[in-house]
């Protein structure tokens, strides 16, 4: 006899799931619903044989890899080794151009479909796919958007789809295998639908919490008028969090780690008019600026009212708690040894 699975079992039955797994956790039954679908995801994306090459970061991985936040997000955030396409060490100008273009053309033209079809392969047909266009043949990361089909009701700012940006940018290491489970095999483990954990590589914490930082670093070192805003209170959020774990002081005296991350940041995702060398312990400041405060408060508010689950401080707790780490951070005895040329006037 065949194994009962969830996604075919009658709606009604899912429905009820959802509202009761909601219920447990005080996850929204639509943030369940798609929970379900982020990790049915990941499980076909490294079943594939690229699976060995990718790794799973960002802030869904700080959620679902390692329970370190409570926000919910549509995104995976997948980083593939530039290995996989025979590159390594140091690269030129000219070989990094090459380097997004092929990623881009196998993302497109082999990723996507062998995703499409395994997810048939897996008896979801009625999945609908969107591949976002290029706007450029070297773009990197790149976008598609999985369309599955909804029992709940989603508020507007909820769309039901899971989001996958791969790209080849990101540093692969450090990274470590993590057991990863919907919230719905969570609460019903003797189930007979029920699924085991899908193991993911996935990026240490101890990387995200800086590779956050330095993203809000950079932002708030730009031009007053180009500071963007939208939906980028999560990383205050994600900072104050793990600023509160073991995590975070060991990232701050893993000296290696954020020269290593520094520099690469300064290679592939080098913002213009961001002068690296600030970017020492002593001289890092993730905090928006007094003018601009007004706008990010707004959309932590936002934040809170669509994403977060769990524990949700105020945006002035957020601040102050991101305030006491910085007061560590910026009185840490150690420099990085490498310089980088200032930004042109």
């Amino acid at each position: 006899m065949d194994k009962t699975t969830f996604y075919n079992i009658p709606k009604e039955d899912k429905l009820a799931i959802y509202q009761n797994v909601g219920n447990r956790t005080g996850v929204p039954d639509f943030a369940v619903e798609k929970d379900w679908w982020v990790v049915h995801t990941l499980r076909t994306i490294f079943e594939m044989g690229i699976g060995e090459h990718l790794v799973f970061k960002g802030g869904t991985s700080l959620s679902k890899a390692w329970k370190l936040i409570e926000r919910f997000s549509e995104d995976i955030d997948l980083a593939v080794d530039r290995g996989f396409f025979g590159y390594s060490g140091e690269l030129s100008k000219k070989q990094l151009t090459k380097l997004r273009k092929e990623t881009s053309s196998y993302i497109s033209g082999e990723f996507y479909p062998e995703l499409q079809e395994r997810f048939k392969e897996n008896g979801f047909n009625d999945v609908g796919f969107n591949i976002v266009p290029a706007e450029s043949s070297d773009q990197d990361p790149r976008i598609i958007e999985i369309y599955y089909p909804h029992i709940t009701k989603s508020p507007g700012y909820i769309q039901p789809r899971v989001q996958v940006e791969i790209g080849c940018r990101s540093l692969r290491e450090p990274f470590s295998p993590k057991p990863i489970s919907s919230f719905v095999d969570e609460q019903y483990p003797d189930a007979e639908f029920m699924e085991p954990p899908v193991m993911v590589p996935s990026v240490t914490p101890e990387r995200t919490f800086l590779e956050k930082l330095f993203l809000l670093h950079e932002e708030f070192q730009r031009p007053k008028e180009k500071i963007r805003v939208d939906r980028l209170s999560r990383h205050l959020y994600d900072i104050y969090q793990l600023a509160k774990t073991e995590f975070a002081t060991n990232a701050i005296h893993y000296i290696g780690l954020y020269e290593t991350i520094v520099s690469h940041r300064y290679v592939f995702t080098r913002l213009g008019g961001v002068d690296y060398n600030l970017h020492q312990p002593q001289t890092i400041r993730p905090i928006p600026p007094s003018d601009l405060e007004e706008a990010w408060q707004a959309d932590y508010r936002t934040m809170q009212e669509q994403m977060i689950y769990g524990d949700s401080p105020t945006y002035k707790d957020l601040i102050q708690g991101i305030h006491g780490f910085l007061e560590k951070m910026n009185a840490l005895d150690w420099k990085m040894k490498m310089e980088f040329s200032p930004p042109k006037k």
